[in-house]
């Protein structure tokens, strides 16, 4: 697993072994293939909206990934905007500044999740369509949940703490 660049020294992403992209860019392409909504909303249907088509609710879908990706760009773009307009803590109860806190970036049914290093920087660890309420209760949004965890084990056995350790870890990595 290593950390690769999305938009300079703001936002980064894990990119797992075995993998063609790294995580924003593999959700991306998931969300944008038809195919893969299709079989995905058909599974999970039970949990889905009742009152919207399986064709409307793929569209939804191909148009709240591309929302999200033009927010990022728009936002890493501009010195002036921060990161934390689209990041969210994960848990609604954290009020104040956890070291590594786990983070969601989300429109609508997609989710983001992402470590945030310091104040605008973040590292995405992957994502998940959800439908229902509580991660813990599916099984892929659970897989979710377990590897923002092993990604943060994985910075704190870095011994990465603050934007300082941060950096200086990928620079050791290169």
């Amino acid at each position: 697993m290593k950390i690769v660049p999305i938009f300079s020294d703001r936002l980064f992403a894990f990119h797992y072994e075995n993998e063609a992209d790294n995580e924003l860019g593999r959700l991306l392409k998931l969300w944008n293939d038809t195919s893969y909504l299709y079989q995905f909303i058909t599974q999970h249907r039970d949990d889905g909206p009742k009152d919207v088509s399986i064709l409307a609710l793929i569209n939804q879908i191909i148009e709240n990934a591309n929302d999200i990706d033009n927010r990022l760009n728009e936002i890493s773009s501009d010195e002036s905007r921060s990161l934390e307009e689209f990041f969210r803590p994960l848990h609604n109860q954290e009020y104040r500044i956890v070291e590594l806190s786990k983070q969601k970036g989300r429109k609508n049914y997609l989710r983001i999740y992402a470590i945030r290093i310091s104040k605008n920087c973040f590292v995405i660890t992957g994502g998940a369509i959800k439908f229902h309420h509580l991660n813990k209760q599916r099984e892929h949004t659970q897989k979710e949940m377990k590897k923002i965890n092993k990604c943060r084990d994985f910075l704190r056995g870095n011994g990465v703490f603050d934007s300082d350790s941060f950096y200086e870890f990928l620079n050791e990595e290169k």
